[in-house]
């Protein structure tokens, strides 16, 4: 089985209605990770660092009020590149999961590189949103938080909600429940597979109406 790197980024936003600078995206402040291997699932390696925001600092104060991320944190931050080689430290391509809850952990840290002008270490491919295989597993048809998600499964969770490594920790900790109650990767893929065909077929059906009513 390979391996999974759990992974949990804090990261900048702008949500105010006016002064939103050109070209803003959000960047790292705060990286958490778990790297989970062997049978049954234990840690075998770890991340905790912040994170300097180097194309726009100035727009990163709402984000780290809400992280609970103070300037003393900041004086010891490292820069994105040296926070990629920490993560591609822990992570083999073809050979670690690299596991996040949501999409916006993997976005986040393309968009990063892109604009930082190295290349991302971890390979799409390698990618497992654990909140989608939670939506999939149990049959929603809605998104759980993973806070919800934890107390669902009775997680023995730790430490504080929306700190980097205590929700890369926490995610972890759910990943195990889960595989101890019958979760399976490949039942996941397979269904991952039925619901991306189902909604691309859905996108399809939404567009020809959409141009059949343009037409009139």
């Amino acid at each position: 089985m390979k391996k999974f790197l759990v992974v949990d980024f804090e990261f900048t936003t702008y949500e105010r209605p006016v002064g939103r600078p050109r070209g803003f995206f959000s960047e790292i402040i705060e990286i958490g990770a778990v790297k989970l291997d062997g049978e049954p699932l234990t840690d075998c390696g770890r991340i905790q660092s912040f994170v300097k925001p180097h194309f726009y600092p100035k727009q990163a104060k709402d984000s780290m009020d809400f992280c609970m991320i103070t300037a003393k944190d900041m004086q010891q931050a490292i820069e994105f590149p040296a926070m990629v080689q920490e993560l591609a430290a822990l992570y083999e391509s073809g050979e670690t999961y690299f596991v996040a809850w949501g999409t916006e952990d993997y976005k986040v840290l393309q968009t990063g590189c892109e604009r930082h002008k190295i290349e991302n270490p971890v390979k799409y491919e390698d990618y497992l949103d654990l909140a989608l295989a939670y939506r999939l597993w149990k049959g929603d048809d809605y998104t759980t938080g993973l806070k919800k998600a934890t107390e669902e499964q009775e997680v023995n969770t730790a430490g504080l909600w929306h700190t980097a490594f205590d929700d890369a920790n926490n995610t972890g900790k759910l990943l195990i429940e889960m595989f101890n109650r019958g979760w399976k990767l490949e039942d996941f893929f397979a269904a991952r597979e039925a619901y991306e065909a189902e909604r691309a077929a859905r996108q399809a059906e939404r567009a020809k109406h959409h141009n059949g009513y343009r037409r009139w």
